[in-house]
């Protein structure tokens, strides 16, 4: 029997669609005696294991060439790698260019007729809902992994605490109310609902659809893909937003979950190179929104004292999460 080590070396290399020889290799950059090498790679032809990780490589290879061909035919498009901005987008094409087509673009003038865009301060938001209880994530600064332990950071506060917080107007990471925290906070701030108006591009559903978001600058959501499409609409001040396609996939060391090891850096935009993802970066600010297409690789920074709103309720099922199994680790 080889050494569990051996074991280790011989899986990555199956993996990763090693050849005999390149097995072979890697065993002997490991130390391993050139006898042992070739015993232990002859073997493997009678392995159902290694047999099974060599068509998992062969398919995950396919899957990379099919990737790569999506991003020649992007680049080669008309339009190229690029955000589009529109300005008072037609549902129909909206649907049809971007939706459907899962391709992101900055939105214009989507919600002009929201009075949220001339009341929403700091001021109103401690007159219609000061006194209240809501939950928001606290402590982040001092967990490197504090979106993905999102529930190790809900604190209940008085809406009112958070408000003179912010008034102090410092850049801060540490303590943010999101739309994790809606299922608490939507009763709680259903007031600010009132300043919001239908949306043609969604479908009402409920009559208080969508998620509020409030920090102060400095806030930062790490590189991440959601399970649904989305549209973010600013209200108070700006957020930078940066995108990677899910065809960059390989380049984006996705290792659990949803999330990106690229965590909180500022990846350029452009290209991409042999180890980067291709990025595009695009800043919203009020009255503006951004669409993020179900599995787009996504960063958000606040770059001002920044209240939004998210929605999901489009006019279609986007019900991509119902098949989705990769919850645990991926790599």
């Amino acid at each position: 029997m080889p050494q569990a080590d051996e074991r280790l070396i011989l899986a990555d290399g199956l993996a990763a669609g090693d050849d005999d020889a390149a097995l072979h290799a890697r065993l002997i950059a490991a130390g391993v005696s050139a006898a042992s090498a070739k015993y232990e790679v002859e073997r493997l032809a009678k392995d159902p294991m290694a047999l099974a990780l060599r068509r998992q490589a062969a398919r995950s290879a396919k899957q990379q060439w099919l990737f790569a061909n999506q991003a020649r035919l992007v680049r080669e498009s008309e339009g190229g790698f690029a955000l589009d901005t529109v300005d008072r987008i037609a549902t129909a094409e909206f649907y049809r260019g971007y939706y459907d087509a899962n391709r992101p673009a900055k939105l214009t003038g989507l919600v002009d007729h929201w009075p949220a865009l001339s009341r929403w301060s700091l001021d109103h938001f401690a007159a219609v809902a000061g006194g209240a209880a809501v939950e928001a994530q606290v402590g982040r600064d001092g967990d490197p992994d504090y979106e993905l332990a999102k529930d190790a950071h809900r604190r209940m506060l008085r809406f009112g605490e958070l408000i003179d917080w912010l008034r102090g107007d410092e850049a801060s990471n540490d303590i943010y109310l999101t739309a994790y925290n809606s299922g608490t906070n939507a009763a709680a701030l259903a007031a600010l609902w009132d300043d919001l108006a239908p949306i043609d591009l969604l479908e009402p559903r409920d009559g208080r659809d969508g998620f509020f978001w409030l920090g102060p600058k400095g806030t930062l959501t790490p590189w991440h893909h959601d399970l649904t499409n989305n549209l973010l609409v600013q209200v108070m001040g700006r957020k930078r937003v940066r995108m990677a396609p899910p065809w960059a996939f390989a380049r984006m060391r996705n290792n659990r979950h949803c999330f990106s090891d690229w965590g909180n850096e500022a990846l350029p935009a452009g290209d991409g190179t042999a180890e980067t993802p291709p990025v595009l970066e695009c800043v919203i600010g009020p009255g503006e929104a951004i669409f993020l297409p179900v599995g787009w690789w996504h960063q958000v920074e606040a770059l001002d004292l920044s209240a939004s709103m998210s929605f999901t309720n489009f006019r279609r099922a986007n019900a991509h999460v119902d098949d989705y199994r990769s919850f645990g680790e991926i790599a």
